[in-house]
């Protein structure tokens, strides 16, 4: 009785924290992925995640790449999470990348990234770093990493009374089915997991539409392995997630190459 109480009780605090996700380049759940947004071109996103009878806060985040070198990436991003008290639910992030093929075809991308780093204890303080590896393959992207949550030990608890803080992705990108339609550039398909017993423990399925190259939706099922946790706070252990992205392009015209005689 007393640990049943106990979940319940982290539950209640989580639903207050809405046991929100930032959102620097993920996936569909988690940031396996060593994708990093390019120099100047602003990304914007709004993440749903809905439940039967509860929801995760929406997700209004802005992310920037800030290196010019095309060798050595990063990117910066801003959340706010609504509905909610708006400096409980700030969350920033950033990461770090060396990119696939910098030094030889043979050579995958390597990622070292902070997500969810917020600004009210125990509410919004996951402080969630990951390292990420990932390569393209005739097949698709495949990524492997892990993760530790340097945070709140109060929300990096799971149903179960223990601190679980760590664990390890995987995700999966297929190539682009190129349709070039009217309304539809192309389409694709992902996955991803991580494992651990806490808010963040878990994954999801789901396909990508691009009417544009500069804009997407993404959509699908997620799930937790805290079955226990989930159900107190969402009320379901899985939630549909939609997700807009746009990009905007700020980098200046390439003057045009001098004619040749």
């Amino acid at each position: 009785m007393k640990k049943l109480l106990e979940a319940v009780g982290l539950a209640a605090v989580l639903l207050g924290a809405g046991a929100a996700r930032a959102t620097p380049s993920t996936v569909l759940w988690t940031p396996a992925t060593t994708y990093t947004q390019p120099y100047l071109v602003p990304h914007l996103t709004y993440d749903s995640y809905v439940a039967e009878k509860s929801f995760i806060p929406n997700d209004y985040g802005i992310t920037l790449g800030v290196s010019p070198s095309g060798r050595f990436q990063a990117e910066v991003g801003l959340d706010a999470f609504q509905p909610g008290k708006l400096g409980d639910l700030l969350q920033v992030n950033g990461k770090l990348t060396l990119a696939e093929g910098a030094f030889g075809s043979w050579q995958p991308g390597v990622s070292l990234g902070l997500m969810n780093v917020g600004f009210k204890k125990d509410v919004s303080d996951y402080d969630l770093w990951h390292l990420d590896v990932g390569k393209t393959l005739p097949f698709g992207t495949v990524a492997v990493g892990g993760y530790y949550g340097a945070g709140s030990k109060l929300l990096w608890t799971g149903s179960d009374g223990k601190v679980n803080r760590g664990g390890f992705m995987v995700s999966y990108t297929s190539p682009d089915l190129v349709l070039d339609l009217t309304g539809l550039q192309k389409i694709n398909a992902f996955g991803d997991l991580a494992t651990g017993q806490s808010w963040f423990g878990g994954g999801g399925l789901g396909i990508g539409l691009y009417p544009t190259s500069s804009v997407d939706v993404l959509t699908g099922p997620v799930w937790f392995l805290d079955s226990k946790l989930a159900k107190a706070v969402y009320g379901a252990d899985m939630v549909w997630t939609v997700q807009l992205d746009i990009d905007f392009d700020l980098r200046p015209p390439r003057p045009p190459e001098p004619a040749r005689s």
